[in-house]
């Protein structure tokens, strides 16, 4: 990654940051504040150490992978999750069901996105249904 780019993503971080730390703070979340704060520093962390000069097929491998075990928990977890709190909704828990239904949603968004993004790399490198 060149030096450009990664001046790009630490300013986007950056920016992500103070204005999850401003709004959590005018919320009085110090919890989401905290936690905004760690994880945009993880961030920054590893975009620095990522800024070397060239990449190895063993460091495309890991990315890879890393990739795909985070999509894999992430979606399992928070579709999981949708699911609980509409069922726990229907038991009276009124409050759960918007915090179920914004999961749903995401959890679809993020279906959508992984389908997309492979009908898109797969016609890019040569994939696709001609046999």
């Amino acid at each position: 990654m060149d030096t450009y780019k990664v001046r790009q993503l630490r300013l986007a971080a950056l920016l992500f940051m103070a204005a999850l730390v401003l709004v959590s703070l005018w919320l009085n979340n110090y919890l989401l504040a905290a936690a905004g704060l760690v994880t945009g520093l993880l961030f920054l962390l590893v975009v620095r150490s990522g800024a070397g000069p060239a990449v190895d097929e063993r460091e495309l491998t890991i990315r890879e992978k890393a990739a795909a075990s985070t999509y894999a928990i992430y979606a399992g977890t928070i579709g999981l999750s949708a699911v609980l709190l509409l069922l726990m909704a229907g038991r009276g828990f009124v409050f759960l069901e918007a915090l179920g239904l914004v999961f749903a949603y995401l959890t679809l968004f993020l279906l959508a996105l992984y389908a997309v993004s492979y009908q898109f790399f797969a016609h890019r490198y040569g994939g696709g249904d001609e046999e």
